[in-house]
């Protein structure tokens, strides 16, 4: 690691490898996994929340990127939501941090954190302008509606809870499955036409 910018990135890896888990995010536990200090973090972040959240960044802009790779082979909807639901299945420490942990939002505000590029903003105004040039009438809506019902496979499926009332199926396999046809129903003339 040669800078400070590279520490969230470290810590991203490590939580979606498995080598960090969700005991490891205190003070102590971060200082001691990058071999630093503690005050590095308050120094270049402010707070352990501060280094937290530039973590969750890092796990946007790779989503981001996956995402929009697959916009890039022509996508539709659906594949954009199984690959959403995925990404959050298959990295959930990270996930968490994403979407889940309780931030002190005025505390990064006054750090100044959105004075600067926030690629969690930047990923949802990619959504949001997807929906709207595949012809939703009310993009920023079915953008929320999108993200709360993404949202809640990935969090059911995690708890072991996706695949109630259809044991022979997978938590993982309905949650993705289901991502799809959400995002059918929202844009059903978008849709890949993958049956699953």
């Amino acid at each position: 690691m040669s800078g400070p910018q590279e520490l969230p990135v470290a810590v991203y890896d490590a939580l979606a490898e498995g080598a960090l888990g969700p005991e490891d995010l205190t003070a102590r536990g971060l200082g001691s996994f990058l071999g630093k200090t503690t005050s590095v973090l308050y120094h270049h972040w402010g707070s352990v929340d501060g280094f937290l959240f530039a973590v969750s960044q890092v796990g946007f802009r790779r989503l981001g990127a996956e995402l929009g790779r697959r916009l890039e082979r022509g996508a539709g909807l659906d594949d954009i939501a199984a690959a959403f639901v995925t990404f959050g299945l298959d990295r959930p420490v990270v996930y968490a941090l994403m979407f889940e942990r309780r931030y002190d939002w005025d505390a990064l505000r006054r750090g100044g954190v959105f004075d600067r590029e926030v690629p969690g903003l930047d990923l949802w105004g990619r959504v949001v302008a997807f929906l709207a040039g595949a012809g939703a009438a009310d993009p920023d809506g079915d953008a929320r509606i999108l993200h709360a019902g993404l949202h809640g496979l990935v969090s059911l499926a995690l708890s072991g809870r996706a695949n109630v009332g259809v044991l022979s199926r997978s938590d993982r396999a309905l949650a993705i499955s289901s991502a799809r046809k959400l995002a059918r129903r929202l844009l059903p003339h978008d849709s890949t036409k993958d049956p699953s």
